[in-house]
């Protein structure tokens, strides 16, 4: 298996914890769990972590597993309280406390405290103690939400206050949809070591991430006198800053190519009095539409696909670009703009990360589609009955995690069942185009811009 592999090589380049994912369509999980774990414990004493949503593949792991396991993740939802917790017990396994709830992410540190402690409540419960707790913090991108950083540092801060007991989490979505990612998650590191992390979750093979982490150490008193990190040697070469940056210029006396600038410089307050002037030199919704709003939309896609573009700017471009649809209606509400079809869109259940889906849903709503959004952690059965409903011409799926994409087959399943002629988009961190293929799914989109693309050509625009 190429399981095996992975695992002594992570192992050799310093992973402490193994975690263990089947989450593959199409496959008996509980069995291939297992067989993962019998044959990774045979070969490395590294402690396992059982990742998975599924309780039969979580007891198959526990049970055949000849060690203390760690269950990632108990969050504060039903299934994951019914039924992981006693599982735990049984098995006298460890839980990582992922402070979720059904209603998504707590913003707040104050928050995700008191959801963890509901959820370490609820494990005592059922008979865990003290010792039995890995404390997920909860990183959120900072190009999203300005104060995610500040809010994972306070809750390390708070987590080791309130509770003592050891915390985790993922480091890499902090910088996504940034430039200089390494620099960003390599700094967010050391931030995040200062402040309490204890068990990060990350890439062994990743230079910057190991170095951090050795000079963090050595800077926090855990490596005495440096004597780790001065085996590492002469650090050679230097970091390099690369910036795309991209030259705008003011155009004058084309009110057309002066909207479609603003949108691409995400200029949101000067947007509506260009739409008034367009309209007072007889351009109509359609022109002002196809000509500047959707030509500004493939400048954009071009840059953001060259790395010229990042995604905070795509996010300020999609916020002007609402900006001026509204003006437009709000000045010709009898002249409506043209609509290349209805998207029904939603992040599959179980699943509540809808950052990717919201920036494609604007990307969609800004280029003329009629954009239905469930929403997300949302049921097939609610899926298909928003796209029968609405005649849609797409359904786009959103999955971020191995655990939940699975629910991608479901749907499709399902909606060939129901009898939906419906094309149907996927997207998301966890999947790739041969998992598209595989689903039976009509597109891949590895972002929102490419959605776009390919959303105009599943109906016929190009």
């Amino acid at each position: 298996m190429g399981v095996k592999k992975d695992a002594v090589n992570q192992v050799k380049s310093g992973a402490k914890i193994l975690d263990v994912n089947m989450g593959v369509g199409g496959i008996d999980q509980a069995k291939m769990m297992a067989q993962a774990v019998k044959e990774i414990a045979q070969i490395t004493d590294a402690p396992l972590a059982i990742d998975t949503s599924d309780e039969k593949a979580l007891e198959a792991g526990l049970r055949i597993y000849p060690g203390r396991a760690l269950i990632n993740s108990v969050s504060f939802e039903p299934d994951r309280i019914q039924k992981f917790l006693p599982l735990a017990k049984k098995y006298g396994a460890a839980i990582l406390v992922l402070p979720l709830t059904e209603k998504g992410v707590p913003k707040t540190a104050e928050e995700r405290v008191e959801v963890a402690e509901k959820i370490i409540d609820a494990a005592k419960n059922v008979g865990l103690r003290d010792g039995d707790f890995l404390l997920d913090a909860l990183v959120m991108t900072i190009s999203a939400d300005a104060n995610a950083c500040n809010e994972v540092l306070k809750t390390l801060k708070l987590y080791r206050e309130k509770f003592g007991y050891p915390a985790t989490m993922g480091l890499s979505n902090i910088s996504f949809g940034l430039p200089n990612r390494p620099l960003i998650n390599s700094t967010f590191f050391a931030m995040c070591l200062a402040a309490g992390l204890d068990a990060p979750i990350m890439n062994p093979y990743d230079e910057f991430m190991q170095n951090a982490l050795k000079a963090s150490a050595a800077l926090l008193g855990k490596d005495a006198n440096g004597l780790q990190f001065s085996k590492l040697g002469q650090l050679n070469g230097s970091l390099t800053f690369s910036t795309a940056e991209k030259k705008t210029e003011k155009f004058v006396g084309d009110i057309l190519a002066q909207i479609k600038q603003a949108v691409i410089e995400g200029d949101k307050d000067e947007i509506p009095a260009l739409i008034v002037k367009a309209i007072e030199e007889n351009h109509d919704a359609n022109e002002i539409t196809e000509k500047a709003l959707t030509a500004a939309m493939n400048d954009i896609g071009e840059d953001f696909g060259a790395g010229k573009m990042f995604l905070p700017q795509v996010l300020l471009s999609a916020e002007t670009m609402r900006t001026a649809f509204n003006k437009l209606k709000e000045i010709l509400p009898a002249q409506e703009t043209s609509t290349n079809g209805t998207f029904v869109i939603a992040t599959v259940k179980g699943d509540v990360h809808d950052l990717g889906k919201n920036i494609t849903g604007a990307l969609l709503a800004n280029s003329g589609f009629k954009l239905i959004d469930l929403g997300k952690d949302v049921d097939s059965a609610e899926i298909v009955r928003a796209a029968i409903e609405n005649d849609a011409d797409i359904v786009g799926l959103c999955a971020l995690m191995t655990t939940t994409m699975i629910q991608i087959d479901k749907v499709i399943a399902d909606l060939k069942a129901a009898g939906s002629s419906a094309k149907v988009m996927v997207g998301g961190a966890a999947l790739t185009q041969e998992y598209a293929d595989a689903a039976g799914a009509d597109a891949y989109a590895k972002d929102g811009v490419a959605a776009v693309k390919l959303a105009k050509k599943l109906i016929g625009m190009n």
